[in-house]
């Protein structure tokens, strides 16, 4: 479950950083000709003096933290990742950076994209940056399991877009090939992977195989290195930050379009700056990932993903941006288009491997052609007039933020999973957290989370919500957490991070629930489960009791005495709506269309039908009828609850 990260490295990996920059003995690195042997001592000896006087890591750090980052696990892999949120008015977008480069490479295009509507979201590949490492080298294709893993996680069963170069080209265009019912559209500034069977044959291909193989030969020393003996290479790089800095600078001086002398040396000044080149690199040091950055060239030669399998062709929209890459030529369109179905086609007249870096204003024009007909309109008018007004990108990142708490139901209705909120008052007593929405059952549901206190002081919540440690600290602010309360499968698969937490709380379930196999096979701990009457330690504060939800699992409802307020929550699962009762689907519906956050609600079990759902709704109704609170909706007189209010008609 993804939660909120903090980039915050400490000062002694800073000091021995700093260190070894300090102490490389430049004495005995003789020059074996500058830019025509490997990278040029020059520009080399340029950067690491700027990084010894005048680099500000923690600077850069503070700016990093601006950005709305996240971590997550995927499939057991570690992933760390940027979320910034549109308004729900275009598909989300994914964007893949590659070697030697990182999250960073997009910053340029996060604000206006979001502006334009889009969720991006821009993760760091595993094993680079603060996404873990992996437990042994895995290529483009499994790396693209993790990414689609990613998105599903974010976003449900909402297609979603794809953006890359590099690595990432490699791996959106597995995606694309492995989950072409996800993948709406791919945008790739350079293509990594074809067919096994795409053979050149025309002159103009032919011409481009043979200059290709020309610059091969010359240029991939370090990819046959990263491919066969990373490990050998990682020993060498571990204790070496100039080494490391070497190593990535000579790629973007030899990759990227920069102005050349007549002896072939870049001038890279010309388009990046210190600053940008070695907090890039600090990427690779701080958390030590450099060494396992270059295992995705090993673990392309073990899982056979550099091509695909003879016949193959990409049915998902492509657009490639054909920038002049020096070192990696674009192929021709002819070339592409007997693997990738090509929709959008653009020959650049500048920018080479980086153009995020180089020419972002150029790949971001590029993208829009090829996205624009890949998503509703709606909220455009809005998008355009804040990039009209030149809102610099941290504003603009503040602004997505508030935009989640508008009155844009388009928005609201997309599936996110941070809360929404702290904790808010509801009665003495009692507080709120919203969180959602999720998708059960094809509707978009919120989730919430009560939080009462008990006559002692000690706090129970119940109903967790996805965990974030803003929450957390919120709801320390309330008293000590005591106890964990799962009512049904709704929420137990958020309840390791509370636990994490608060390891000392005691965690109740619903009855059933302990048995149900996807909770047993987790890693989840119940330390009781509830019945018909509440734990004596909090029975002076509330009352509970248990509805039968149907195929052995149940529901639990709260009843707090002193403000005689009820808490019945509902049972979300994946079923098919057109198999639910059509009394629950009303009322799903009608609470799924009206997600404000008032204060009276109700959660009905999904399940129930028939007399058995009326004599139960009647039972908990009759406890308190004017403290009965309506989750997911707002009061029955309200006009967003209507329908609500007509389902409750049938009661009587």
């Amino acid at each position: 479950m993804a939660k909120p990260f903090t980039i915050a490295v400490p000062d002694a990996r800073l000091a021995a950083i700093n260190a070894k920059v300090a102490s490389f003995d430049w004495n005995t690195l003789p020059d074996a000709g500058g830019w025509q042997s490997g990278v040029g001592i020059a520009d080399l000896k340029r950067l690491v003096d700027y990084w010894r006087t005048r680099f500000d890591w923690r600077a850069q750090e503070r700016r990093l933290n601006a950005l709305p980052q996240f971590m997550t696990e995927v499939l057991g892999q570690k992933l760390h990742f940027l979320h910034a949120r549109g308004d729900g008015s275009r598909r989300p977008l994914l964007l893949l950076h590659g070697w030697p480069g990182s999250f960073i490479e997009f910053e340029a295009l996060i604000a206006p994209l979001v502006a334009d509507g889009h969720d991006v979201v821009v993760p760091s590949l595993p094993g680079y940056a603060f996404s873990g490492r992996p437990a042994a080298p895995i290529g483009p294709r499994r790396t693209g399991e993790l990414m689609h893993g990613l998105m599903t996680e974010l976003f449900d069963d909402a297609r979603y877009l794809v953006q890359g170069g590099d690595w990432g080209a490699a791996i959106g265009s597995w995606m694309a090939h492995d989950h072409p019912e996800a993948v709406a559209a791919l945008h790739l500034n350079m293509v990594l992977i074809q067919a096994a069977d795409a053979i050149p044959k025309t002159p103009h291909e032919l011409a481009w195989a043979t200059r290709r193989a020309r610059l091969a030969k010359e240029e991939t020393g370090y990819s046959q290195e990263q491919g066969t003996r990373p490990q050998t290479l990682g020993v060498a790089m571990a204790d070496s930050p100039v080494g490391v800095a070497a190593w990535i600078l000579e790629k973007f001086g030899a990759w990227s379009d920069v102005p050349r002398d007549e002896q072939g040396r870049p001038d890279l000044w010309q388009v990046f700056d210190e600053d940008l080149l070695l907090t890039n690199i600090m990427l690779y040091l701080v958390e030590h990932s450099f060494i396992t950055s270059t295992w995705m060239y090993r673990g392309r030669v073990l899982e056979g993903s550099g091509e695909f399998p003879a016949g193959t062709r990409i049915k998902v929209p492509t657009g490639v941006a054909a920038f002049p890459d020096p070192i990696f030529p674009p192929p021709p369109r002819s070339q592409v288009q007997k693997t990738y179905r090509i929709a959008h086609w653009t020959e650049m007249n500048a920018g080479g491997h980086f153009p995020a870096l180089e020419q972002p204003q150029l790949l971001l024009a590029d993208m829009r052609r090829l996205f624009a007909d890949q998503a509703p309109t709606r909220g455009s008018r809005r998008a355009w007039a804040v990039g009209a007004a030149g809102v610099a990108a941290i504003s603009l990142w503040v602004l997505t933020q508030h935009r989640r708490h508008s009155d844009d139901s388009a928005a609201r209705a997309r599936a996110t999973y941070p809360p929404l909120d702290v904790p808010k008052p509801f009665a003495e007593d009692i507080w709120i957290v919203d969180s959602g929405p999720i998708n059960a059952m094809g509707l978009k549901l919120p989730l919430r989370m009560t939080v009462f206190r008990l006559k002692n002081g000690d706090l129970l919540l119940h109903s967790p919500t996805p965990f974030s440690p803003e929450v957390a600290k919120a709801v320390d602010e309330l008293g000590k957490v005591r106890h964990l309360v799962a009512p049904n499968i709704a929420h137990w698969t958020f309840l390791a991070h509370w636990q994490r937490a608060y390891p000392d709380a005691t965690t109740w379930a619903a009855p059933g629930l302990r048995d149900r196999a996807q909770v047993r096979e987790s890693s989840v701990r119940f330390d009781a489960e509830l019945g018909e009457t509440p734990p004596s330690e909090w029975a002076d504060t509330l009352d509970q009791g248990i509805v039968s939800g149907g195929a052995g699992f149940n529901e639990v409802w709260f009843f707090h005495r002193p403000t005689r307020t009820l808490i019945l929550v509902d049972l979300i699962e994946n079923l098919e709506p057109d198999k639910l009762p059509p009394i629950s689907r009303l009322l799903m519906q009608a609470s799924a269309a009206t997600d404000g956050t008032t204060a009276r609600y109700l959660r009905l079990p999904v399940r129930m039908g028939g007399a058995a759902a009326k004599e139960a709704v009647r039972a908990v109704v009759a406890l308190a009828p004017e403290r009965v609170i309506f989750t997911h909706g707002r009061p029955f007189e309200s006009d967003g609850a209507a329908r609500l209010k007509r389902g409750f008609d049938w009661l009587v």
